[in-house]
């Protein structure tokens, strides 16, 4: 299983405040996952990975009802990111990244969505784009299957946010996408980019 790869992603959620009367915000969780995959794309879009359990952003995830799902692209960065959530929610190191409040629309929900910091010790080259895309996913509880000590999660992604990047390499006038198009990987216990095309 080691050899074949998988796309990463890291997965957030909120915890609820641990008092309803109290003022304080939710807490933001978040994991690294390499079982993320498409369920079914008519009549909706239905995406799908594996937690083990304990998890705390399970947990979140279950309780708000709602996450959402970063596809990362492939560069160092993003790999180093990924490998940090992959470590748990306190020892998560976010680096030249931070959580923004992501609202749901029509709810009074939100999420942590991981942004790059605004600051001039973070800036890098303007051509980078740090996520693929961002999928806003509604938790399917009745879809979701227990299998020993790991929870197959499902969920129905209620929106795509994508970066500029996205956008235009999406077009359907025939130009071929390039490597650094496609998502980070993981296999062999490290984290891949996209390999040339064969014929």
């Amino acid at each position: 299983m080691r050899r074949i790869p998988h796309p990463v992603a890291i997965v957030t959620a909120s915890s609820p405040p641990s008092s309803p009367s109290t003022n304080t915000k939710p807490t933001p969780r978040g994991m690294t996952v390499s079982s993320f995959n498409t369920v079914t794309l008519h009549p909706s879009p239905i995406i799908t990975f594996n937690v083990r359990q304990p998890s705390e952003t399970l947990e979140a995830l279950q309780s708000s009802r709602r996450f959402l799902v970063h596809l990362l692209s492939p560069t160092a960065s993003m790999a180093s990111l990924a490998r940090n959530f992959s470590r748990g929610n306190e020892n998560v190191e976010l680096g030249r990244f931070e959580f923004i409040e992501h609202e749901i629309e029509n709810e009074s929900l939100i999420l942590p969505r991981l942004s790059r910091k605004r600051n001039n010790n973070y800036e890098d080259k303007p051509e980078e784009e740090d996520f693929t895309f961002i999928l806003e996913c509604e938790y399917l509880p009745d879809k979701s299957v227990q299998v020993y000590d790991h929870m197959i999660v499902l969920g129905n992604v209620r929106r795509i946010i994508a970066p500029p990047r996205s956008t235009n390499a999406l077009d359907d006038e025939g130009r071929r996408h390039t490597k650094e198009d496609f998502c980070l990987m993981y296999a062999d216990t490290r984290f891949w980019g996209m390999g040339e095309e064969t014929s």
